[in-house]
């Protein structure tokens, strides 16, 4: 087990293969990158990927933009999923292109996955819901072990639509994974329209829980009732920093110790790429973990 300099566990890589999509989702925050480089190759990403393990990763999440848009994507995972340590590679993906993917991802080696469903751009409540509901479908029939449905909670747009969700959710055996919108540096106007504070709702959701879980992942809950599993991700709670268990890293290989911040990141694919051996390439994976620190608003 590897902890950084605050005692924080870190055990999940969080890794972004692209910054392309096929949407255009006004609140989406690009896994906080600004810069557009070039993209990591799979024997690339492989390689950081295995020396995050030898360091103690055991978890990797695979995210986009839109990682589905990458032709190499199975490649991708299924070397990964070679990778001594790695326990579980999960995805998240807004579900458009998942339905003629599903099988072949699972055969590479994806356990989980996250789709997004929220009725500002891929709502199972308008017409839309045509791009979205064949992916679920297809993840379920596949067997991949969890589905969540990311739906970013938005005043005046789906806030109203929250228990519609749950009952979705329900009906296609998936998690429904309510998220509280972040203000970003590009996001500023729309943050201040449609922020919606989950607070009340999870209160609500308490009183009609059968049970309640708390995960150590942010110090999430995890709400369960009448066959329903509802999970809310609360990235303006104060202690939401405290209990973060994820390293990042950007699509153009750079580690990025934290979501919010630009001034501490760290180049690694250039020494892949100047051929630094493993044991230097594991160094700068410990060196960026020395860089994380919970992020002050």
């Amino acid at each position: 087990m590897i902890k950084d300099r605050f005692g924080r566990q870190v055990d999940i890589l969080r890794i972004s293969v692209t910054q392309e999509c096929n949407l255009k989702c006004p609140y989406c925050h690009r896994e906080g990158e600004m810069d557009k480089g070039a993209l990591m190759s799979p024997e690339e990403i492989a390689k950081i990927v295995s020396a995050c393990a030898r360091a103690g990763i055991k978890k990797v999440k695979i995210t986009g933009g839109e990682p589905l848009i990458r032709k190499d994507i199975a490649e991708i995972i299924a070397q990964i999923a070679d990778i001594q340590g790695i326990e579980d590679i999960s995805m998240t993906t807004n579900g458009v292109l998942l339905s003629g993917m599903a099988r072949e991802l699972k055969i590479a080696g994806l356990k989980r996955i996250n789709i997004g469903c929220d009725s500002y751009t891929s709502s199972i409540l308008e017409k839309t819901a045509d791009n979205i509901k064949p992916g679920i479908v297809a993840a379920k029939e596949t067997g991949l072990e969890t589905i969540k449905l990311n739906m970013v909670v938005l005043k005046d747009v789906n806030s109203d639509e929250i228990f519609k969700m749950i009952e979705f959710s329900k009906k296609y055996g998936a998690i429904l994974q309510l998220i509280e919108l972040i203000e970003t540096k590009d996001s500023k106007v729309f943050f201040t329209e449609h922020y919606y504070s989950l607070k009340d709702i999870e209160k609500e959701l308490a009183s009609k829980a059968d049970t309640v879980e708390t995960r150590s992942m942010h110090n999430r809950r995890r709400y369960h009732f009448s066959g329903a599993v509802v999970e809310v991700v609360r990235p303006n709670r104060h202690d939401f920093c405290a209990n973060c268990r994820t390293l990042r890293v950007t699509s153009d290989g750079k580690i990025k110790p934290c979501l919010m911040r630009n001034d501490n990141l760290l180049d690694v694919v250039c020494g892949i790429r100047e051929g630094i051996c493993d044991e230097e390439l594991e160094k700068l994976i410990l060196m960026g973990i020395e860089k994380r620190e919970p992020y002050v608003r």
